[in-house]
């Protein structure tokens, strides 16, 4: 018997709890889209796709704004603990995003 983590059980519960962190995101998240997928490993894992402001996309703000993201979803939602899944993010700016026009991000 293959061993299903709480965050594919439960996906239902999983989003909500992330559509209810989304307002704490702030102005500087544009748009955050996210699924379960498998990774590298073959495991099931959490990804996000962060598209930033442009002004949170700057040289000097990048880091700090990806990190406070990303701390801000992993310390609330807790997907090791919680759900049982690891998290994986990947940022763009909105300027990049509305130039790529990417529909796996959109």
């Amino acid at each position: 018997m293959q061993y299903i983590p709480r965050g594919v059980k439960e996906q239902a519960k999983l989003w909500q709890a992330i559509e209810n962190l989304k307002p704490l995101l702030g102005d500087d998240v544009v748009r955050l889209k996210y699924d379960v997928e498998d990774d590298w490993s073959g495991k099931p894992a959490l990804f996000f796709k962060v598209v930033l402001s442009d002004e949170a996309s700057r040289r000097d703000r990048l880091h700090p704004s990806a990190r406070r993201v990303s701390d801000l979803l992993d310390d609330r939602l807790d997907p090791i603990h919680e759900w049982e899944l690891f998290s994986y993010y990947s940022f763009r700016s909105k300027s990049e995003h509305d130039e790529i026009k990417d529909p796996n991000w959109a």
